[in-house]
């Protein structure tokens, strides 16, 4: 399956939302869209991965490097996970206690 990315803005920041795979093939157009929302330096930047279907270590890699830019920043990074494949990579590379995460079920 292809990736879907929707950007939602809101007084509090941005929120993008990221439904089917997030590998090798996709991850540039999630790392675009991750660049274009911290450009309008948002309080807040949401990244929504509770509809992915598949999350490899390209995903992890882009999530670990955009929390290392919302600290250096001053931004905060919340990422939602429901119980699947992101929730389950997150814990198996041990760095969701390191993330500020928000699990939806």
């Amino acid at each position: 399956m292809a990736i879907e990315i929707e950007r939602q803005d809101d007084p509090d920041g941005v929120r993008i939302v990221v439904r089917g795979d997030v590998d090798m093939t996709t991850g540039d157009r999630l790392e675009e869209a991750l660049l274009r929302a911290e450009e309008q330096a948002p309080a807040t930047l949401t990244l929504d991965l509770s509809e992915v279907e598949f999350f490899d270590s390209t995903g992890l890699q882009l999530l670990l490097d955009a929390d290392l830019r919302a600290g250096t920043d001053g931004r905060r990074l919340v990422v939602v996970v429901g119980d699947g494949e992101a929730a389950r990579v997150l814990e198996l590379a041990q760095v969701a206690d390191r993330l500020t995460v928000a699990v939806v079920e």
